[in-house]
């Protein structure tokens, strides 16, 4: 007779003890000593065996004289040996381990405990089967349907429909895009039944699906697919809109035809500044961004029974409006005293304090507490900026150099000087401006008054009408006012600048605006991300705890040079986009980890990429 295999004998040896447990429990249990076995069980079990056990269905009292037909089931060891070895001749050992294990975890019970069952059972060891749990759990499911034992065993149903799980998986794809959130396993087993019948040439005899959807959940698993909680979802806002394509090729185009003439970072792991050689510029990046004192980290150690108590809500806020300076000298602008006195010489409204702004000494950057002092708008970013742009003249480095300062496209820097929907029709009606400044055709520069200076109508607004006739377009007396606004928004009259620009004009700074839902292309995002980690990890949740690491951070920052990779990371960005790489690319070769969907939020740049 041959030798039994190392898995019978396993087989065999389990089902021996399973019988000689039974066997001791029945002769201890003096209550069932009637129904207690007369003689020990033939010890000569074959594998595979079905032993009949007559078990005993207890009423419960409480049912009734008539009891309960669903009567609890006396449950003992052989029976469930008995059962695993009806059902491993199905589905095999090892699935059916893991099944047993993962259901036995989930109920609590300890590893000692399951890992005893398991052997008693002649199922696998706890080891193995809580490593094939890993492997399912991590979504896997190719390795752990593989037998690892030279191939298949027998050919799948993808294996005789290979082109049946191409066309599935490219519809599982394409449904999980969608915004809905309706798609489900049924959608998919419904489709690769209908494929199936087109792809054979057969008629559906039947409701039963030619693949179940069990079977359609388990493939989606393999293809990648997770069912989870639909938070911090990639959106798409415009990135690739035309219109912003076109600002973004503008801005792309502008800087790339200026590089030679702005400081540049080397490549390397140490890298270091690339001085112009001639009409140098300096590249400034502002921004606003708002801490608040009871946000934390998301992660962080903690032992049972010793977590502190955090308090409820995101705190008190505090809003901060910055510039990096890409230039040997920053990454912060700020003035010498001897600088800042020269300064306030030529400005003494420098050294006045801002009813609303709480500035850092000799410099313009700026911090207001959000919802006391008020919010940055439009008029409190001008001031900000005023201060900067003079200040910005003494600065002994920055002499003979051109400045260009990139803000992104916020309604608190771009809002206008007027627009042409702020004007009235008729003589005496709403006016925003006392006059209007554009260039014509031959770059002259006219300026028409709003109002009228002589006349009958002296003193009273003009009104779309007066200045259409004086702006010399042919206008019907009748027109309304809807339609007399479509036509003169296309004059140069009324396509004015930002008064932000208008101001930088005054100081001869140039301001650029980032194309929309760009952030990559502002560099002071990446100073925010840095200093948010700071202050997170560090933050008690006090407000005045906030306020001190939010200074430390801007050294932290300074320290570490990471100012210099976030320029370098510009730079590289628009080399990419040049290159006529859209949105989704440029933010997956150069940003984090969150940043590999085809669109990602145009909010989520971290500096987890940072070389």
């Amino acid at each position: 007779m041959p030798r039994k295999s190392n898995k019978v004998s396993k087989a065999l040896n389990a089902a021996v003890n399973r019988w000689k447990l039974k066997v001791d429990l029945k002769q201890q249990d003096a209550s069932s000593s009637s129904s207690s076995l007369s003689s020990s069980p033939s010890l000569n079990v074959e594998m595979g065996s079905i032993v009949d056990l007559d078990y005993d269905e207890t009423k419960d009292e409480s049912e009734g004289e008539g009891g309960n037909k669903n009567s609890k089931l006396k449950i003992e060891l052989p029976i469930i040996g008995d059962l695993f070895e009806i059902c491993k001749s199905a589905c095999g050992s090892r699935n059916l381990s893991v099944l047993i294990y993962t259901i036995l975890r989930y109920l609590n019970i300890t590893w000692r405990d399951t890992g005893g069952l398991l052997k008693n059972i002649g199922a696998y060891r706890c080891e193995n089967a809580h490593k094939r749990a890993e492997i399912f759990i991590s979504g896997d499911i190719e390795v752990f349907q593989e037998e690892g034992r030279e191939g298949k065993y027998h050919e799948t149903f993808y294996d005789m429909f290979p082109e049946l799980e191409a066309d599935a998986k490219l519809f599982a794809i394409e449904s999980c895009s969608h915004k809905s959130a309706d798609f489900t396993a049924i959608d998919l087993a419904n489709f690769i039944d209908e494929k199936f019948y087109e792809l054979t040439q057969t008629s559906k005899l039947d409701d039963a699906l030619v693949r179940s959807v069990e079977s359609c959940r388990l493939d989606l698993r393999r293809w990648g697919a997770k069912f989870q909680p639909n938070t911090q979802r990639p959106y798409f806002e415009g990135h690739e809109r035309q219109d912003v394509i076109t600002h973004r090729q503008e801005f792309i185009s502008y800087f790339l035809q200026r590089k030679d003439l702005y400081y540049t970072i080397t490549d390397g792991d140490q890298p270091v500044w690339k001085i112009p050689s001639h009409n140098p510029s300096i590249l400034i990046f502002h921004d606003e961004s708002t801490f608040k004192s009871g946000e934390m980290s998301a992660k962080r150690w903690t032992v049972e029974g010793h977590t502190p108590f955090f308090s409820k809500g995101r705190g008190r806020s505090y809003m901060i409006s910055d510039f990096i300076v890409q230039h040997p000298s920053g990454p912060f602008f700020s003035l010498s005293d001897a600088e800042y006195g020269k300064a306030v010489k030529k400005f003494p409204s420098l050294s006045s304090d801002d009813d609303v702004l709480i500035y850092i000494r000799n410099s313009a950057t700026a911090g207001i507490n959000v919802g006391i002092e008020g919010y940055f708008d439009n008029g409190t970013i001008l001031s900000q900026f005023e201060r900067f742009f003079q200040l910005i003249s003494f600065k002994q480095d920055f002499k003979g150099h051109d400045i260009v300062v990139v803000v992104d496209n916020a309604r608190t820097h771009s809002a206008r000087e007027y627009s042409i929907n702020e004007f009235s029709k008729g003589i005496g009606t709403k006016c925003p401006a006392d006059s209007i400044d554009y260039v014509d055709h031959t770059g002259k520069l006219v300026s028409i008054s709003c109002s009228f200076t002589t006349g009958e109508y002296r003193g009273k607004t003009k009104g779309l009408l007066q200045l259409a006739k004086e702006l010399k377009v042919p206008v019907r007396h009748s027109i309304n006012l809807v339609e007399l606004r479509a036509l003169l928004a296309q004059h140069p009259a009324f396509q004015n600048v930002s008064k932000l620009e208008i101001l930088g004009k005054k100081y001869n700074i140039k301001v650029i605006f980032c194309p929309k839902f760009h952030c990559e292309l502002n560099a002071i995002e990446g100073l925010w991300c840095h200093m948010k980690q700071y202050v997170r990890k560090k933050s008690d949740q006090t407000f005045p705890t906030m306020l001190r690491l939010i200074s430390e951070s801007r050294d932290n920052f300074k320290e570490r040079k990471i100012h210099m990779k976030l320029f370098r990371r510009f730079w590289r960005s628009i080399d990419a986009y040049s290159q006529g790489k859209s949105y989704g690319e440029v933010l997956s070769l150069f940003f984090g980890q969150a940043c590999k969907s085809d669109v990602v939020s145009h909010r989520k740049i971290t500096n987890s990429k940072l070389k």
